[in-house]
């Protein structure tokens, strides 16, 4: 989508400042090293404070390349259009200065994103990503030079032709570039790459087809053109229905990381248990408290009794007063041993109870845990003490890490808040929030009892 819109730009801005392009382009080549020391900036300096919607639109139209993609893709079609038409008329005249502001816009998206993304690519051993830019810089280089007017008009007009004609190995490499970038993404769902990859495939995929059908009515002149446009069709239909069958998504496994800290079914039965042996150890505490009572009353109203027969008794009532008091005692001492055994074993009953509580749902220790986020691979270690998530650390093989770090930045601290994984995504780092909810979700699973 980004792509499209960028191509929207270009047309206008070659429609309605394609003159003054032509006429004085030195203005325009500022402008766009500025732009391009922007993009780079941006890509390797986080900044704060920048609105979301200037870096998910005017910022990345810059830093992902697509304007500059855009560019190249009118100075391309400007040769594929039909000789004399309209069109083409009014895209000729300032194809050459428009093809210095798109390698000045590409310069800086190469060298922005060369920073990050080359140390990985040789460390993960990527050789088609590396050897595709690295020939599309020695490409363009040379043949962007060449297109200043002054060094253009020192060399001869044939010479000039035989050496731009390697421009035609740079459009075949853009979006081969363009695929390996978001293959990847594509095949895993993403349907903003799926997207990206189409609108790709139909202007360079058509630009090939018509050229080559200009090409062929040039040297050929057939005279009727309904075999070759029915093969121009089946030219661009057939070789993009495969490619886009080729990059359909996969089949997605079977299981997907919980983002939720979801209890297992035996502990939601444990707790079932619990909370059963719970209502019982309050019902049998009450019992005891009531018989603590009940014993405590007893024995101060024997005693009170035992005071006064005392009191108002004779000898011999007394010695047989005594005797019963001392037989009552025993009696009360066997009712009091029978009672204290009780208390025993409910206390027995409520210390097993406790011991069962104290399970854990998780083991303590640093786990691991990896998910795919927007374009690679992100990995999380998780800190567990107590049942309780203590520490997150996370790493990405993401090619544009400055998404992973915003997302990184919010989604984490609310996961050590709430104790959930299922938290808000960052705005604008969607993929890169889901991807470090689904790592921990991994890494708990590798935790679990």
């Amino acid at each position: 989508m980004l792509f499209a819109v960028s191509l929207v730009l270009a047309l206008c801005f070659v429609c309605f400042c394609g003159e003054s392009l032509r006429k004085h382009p030195a203005p325009f080549y500022i402008a766009a090293a500025i732009l391009s020391i922007g993009a780079v900036c941006l890509v390797n300096i986080r900044i704060s404070g920048i609105p979301s919607w200037i870096s998910q639109y005017p910022a990345a139209m810059l830093t992902k390349g697509t304007l500059a993609t855009a560019c190249w893709a009118v100075v391309m079609w400007t040769g594929a259009l039909p000789n004399g038409s309209a069109l083409m008329k009014r895209l000729m005249p300032p194809r050459g200065q428009l093809s210095i502001f798109a390698a000045i816009l590409t310069l800086g998206h190469g060298v922005g994103y060369g920073i990050s993304y080359l140390p990985r690519w040789i460390r993960k051993g990527d050789a088609l990503n590396l050897t595709v830019c690295i020939v599309l810089m020695l490409i363009m280089i040379p043949l962007t030079v060449i297109s200043v007017r002054r060094i253009r008009r020192s060399m001869k007009p044939r010479k000039w032709k035989q050496v731009q004609r390697f421009a035609y190995i740079f459009y075949v490499l853009i979006p081969v570039h363009v695929i390996a970038l978001n293959l990847q993404r594509a095949r895993a769902g993403r349907t903003e790459a799926q997207i990206s990859l189409a609108v790709y495939l139909t202007v360079f995929l058509g630009y090939a087809v018509c050229r080559l059908r200009k090409w062929y009515l040039t040297a050929k002149k057939p005279q009727t053109k309904t075999v070759l446009n029915a093969a121009a069709a089946a030219g661009f239909v057939v070789p993009f229905a495969c490619l886009m069958l080729f990059i359909a998504p996969k089949k997605q496994p079977e299981t997907v990381p919980e983002r939720v800290l979801a209890v297992p079914e035996e502990t939601r039965t444990s707790e079932t248990t619990l909370t059963e042996a719970g209502t019982t150890v309050s019902t049998l505490t009450e019992i005891t408290q009531t018989i603590a009572e009940t014993l405590q009353t007893d024995i101060t109203g024997e005693t009170a009794d035992q005071e006064s027969e005392f009191t108002e008794g004779q000898t011999t009532a007394a010695v047989l007063q005594t005797q019963e008091t001392a037989g009552g005692t025993e009696s009360s001492h066997d009712t009091s041993v029978s009672r204290q055994e009780s208390v025993s074993t409910t206390k027995t009953t409520v210390s097993t109870t406790a011991a069962v509580t104290e399970k854990r749902v998780w083991k303590n220790g640093t786990f691991t845990g990896t998910a795919y986020g927007y374009d690679g691979a992100i990995m999380v270690h998780v800190t567990i003490a107590d049942d309780i998530i203590t520490a997150i650390t996370a790493e990405t093989d993401e090619s544009d890490d400055s998404y992973f770090f915003d997302a990184k930045g919010k989604v984490i601290p609310e996961i050590l808040s709430s104790q959930r994984t299922d938290v808000d995504a960052f705005t604008g780092a969607t993929y890169s929030s889901e991807g470090i909810m689904a790592a921990v979700s991994a890494a708990l699973k590798q935790a679990k009892n």
